[in-house]
């Protein structure tokens, strides 16, 4: 696996073109990932199970950035010279940090997701799945997940009693609960595979930040490669670590 971080100028019309939409956006980064195909999916390879194409967008003080989690080295020409600002592409290999990851490590985090619930249909039709709409619904989404993929999010339990602890149970980190620092609901229309219509989609996407614990590692690491959440061609489901501050 490649982590690959490129940055965006909103100057250049294609950037903000794939800006604009994240069906374009998915279209461009599955054609600079290939191989992979469409689907986004590989083999696995170096014992690791097998990964897709993940990608996110941050925007800031800092300017927009584009990261990309893939199987191979993206070919970047087409992202450099029409939408990338001067030489700011780089990749890096993903294996060799997801190796030095192991239980009780603390890490800060950034997740885009789009978190939803399900309303069941009517009898012998499918239900529907809905975004997430209130701040308290939308972290209460995440926190219900992080078992299954082998974190806790620190901070979370010391809401209730007031503490936080590092690692080796001594110093506290900068933990407070998870934030939601963006929020938005991207609207867009996909092409059906028959390509007689165009479906509407709306994605409620959300933006967490915070300070997990792993406490299990290998589920952890899956989540990390496969992505946490639905609507990953999107721009969602991409988790990226970076240490934590300290108070």
């Amino acid at each position: 696996m490649h982590l690959t971080k490129i940055e965006l100028d909103l100057h250049r019309r294609f950037a903000r073109k794939l800006l604009s939409s994240p069906q374009v956006m998915h279209a461009v980064v599955m054609k600079a990932c290939q191989p992979g195909g469409e689907s986004g999916q590989s083999d696995a390879t170096d014992g690791f199970p097998p990964g897709r194409v993940l990608w996110r967008v941050d925007s800031g003080s800092f300017g927009v950035s584009l990261y990309i989690l893939s199987p191979r080295p993206p070919e970047l020409t087409q992202l450099e010279s029409e939408a990338g600002l001067g030489d700011t592409a780089r990749t890096l290999d993903y294996e060799g940090f997801l190796d030095k990851l192991s239980n009780g490590q603390h890490w800060a985090f950034r997740l885009s997701a789009n978190p939803i619930h399900s309303v069941p249909g009517k009898p012998g039709t499918r239900g529907k799945r809905y975004g997430h709409v209130t701040v308290e619904h939308q972290r209460k989404w995440l926190l219900e997940r992080t078992g299954k993929y082998g974190f806790s999010i620190a901070g979370a339990d010391a809401e209730r009693d007031g503490t936080a602890e590092d690692s080796d149970g001594s110093s506290p980190l900068d933990a407070s609960s998870v934030l939601i620092v963006r929020r938005d609901r991207p609207v867009f229309y996909r092409n059906r595979r028959d390509g007689q219509r165009r479906d509407r989609v709306t994605i409620s996407r959300v933006v967490y930040e915070g300070v997990l614990r792993i406490d299990d590692a290998e589920p952890f690491k899956r989540m990390l490669v496969g992505g946490l959440g639905p609507s990953k061609a999107y721009g969602c489901g991409l988790m990226t670590l970076a240490r934590p501050k300290r108070s």
